[in-house]
């Protein structure tokens, strides 16, 4: 009965879990040995079994990880990303937080970080105590850097896997701590300004490259459309740059009102390029080559 209780048990907890559990079900520290033994458990950590049937996944070194390290521990940073499902990529040692009172031992694969954590900031998910999401995000943002966070960021935007309003508030309350300016960064794209920082780069971008020529913000009144606003206009040569912020503020009723306004320029004789605010902040070559090849086209024409 034990044994069927345990094998439930560790199914369960992705095929983890700990020498206790396996004492509660009535294993002996000689049977346990035994089935070390002969292959059918192992021992990844310190306290820790796994049974060998069951794959070793990124869930379960998570898994492992935390049993080793405690029932204090609390999963962090990308690593509690990962647990959330907010990004398919878990990072390569597993990020845990103890409080600072406590003095683990290292442990391969895992990184350690003394921190008290507010009761309030944690939750448990599958068995495991791990951050919030608000939290989560911000020190996943953190951790990644800007480029590599604001994509994150603008991702569970806008999947909804987090609320911009429950961010600002927990950056609010963290003032001051790691990574925050970065985070504050983000979040400010997050509100709105990302497509304005995205229209002054790409502003400049062109400027450098000495592409001049065209007009912002020009006002035309498109055939069977009506008025419409060009980001950045090359009159003469019929080519328009639409340029966006964050795939977070493109809801469904954006994107088909913007596609139907794309079909009318298109219609009207516009080569039409969109860009946006990653693509200018990570490849603004590859843009510039963009619309040169485009007014090339046209000069051609």
């Amino acid at each position: 009965m034990g044994a069927a209780r345990l094998r439930r048990q560790m199914q369960d907890q992705d095929g983890v879990a700990t020498v206790r559990q396996a004492k509660d079900a009535g294993y002996s520290k000689v049977a346990i040995a035994g089935k070390i033994r002969r292959g059918e458990w192992e021992r990844p950590a310190h306290g820790v079994l796994r049974t060998t049937d069951h794959p070793n996944t990124p869930r379960s070194r998570i898994r492992v990880a935390m049993l080793s390290v405690g029932a204090d521990a609390t999963l962090v940073g990308r690593s509690a990303a990962y647990w959330w499902q907010m990004t398919d990529i878990a990072p390569a040692d597993v990020e845990v937080a103890v409080p600072k009172r406590s003095q683990p031992r290292r442990r391969p694969g895992v990184s350690v970080i003394r921190r008290d954590l507010s009761p309030s900031d944690r939750i448990s998910v599958d068995g495991l105590l791990v951050t919030k999401k608000a939290v989560t995000v911000l020190a996943a943002v953190a951790a990644l850097g800007l480029l590599a966070g604001a994509k994150f960021m603008d991702r569970v935007l806008q999947k909804g896997l987090v609320a911009l309003d429950a961010l600002l508030e927990c950056h609010e309350s963290s003032r001051g701590r790691h990574g925050a300016v970065v985070g504050a960064s983000l979040l400010a794209l997050a509100a709105g300004g990302a497509r304005s920082e995205a229209e002054r780069m790409a502003h400049r971008v062109l400027r450098e490259a000495g592409i001049t020529g065209w007009e912002a913000d020009h006002r035309v009144m498109l055939p069977r459309h009506g008025p419409a606003v060009l980001d950045l206009a090359f009159l003469g040569q019929r080519v328009l740059v639409e340029i966006d912020g964050w795939a977070y503020h493109r809801g469904l009723r954006a994107f088909l009102h913007d596609t139907r306004r794309q079909n009318a320029l298109v219609l009207a004789g516009w080569i039409v390029i969109r860009t946006n605010w990653h693509e200018l902040k990570e490849r603004p070559d590859a843009f510039v080559v963009t619309v040169r090849d485009a007014l090339a086209d046209r000069a051609r024409c």
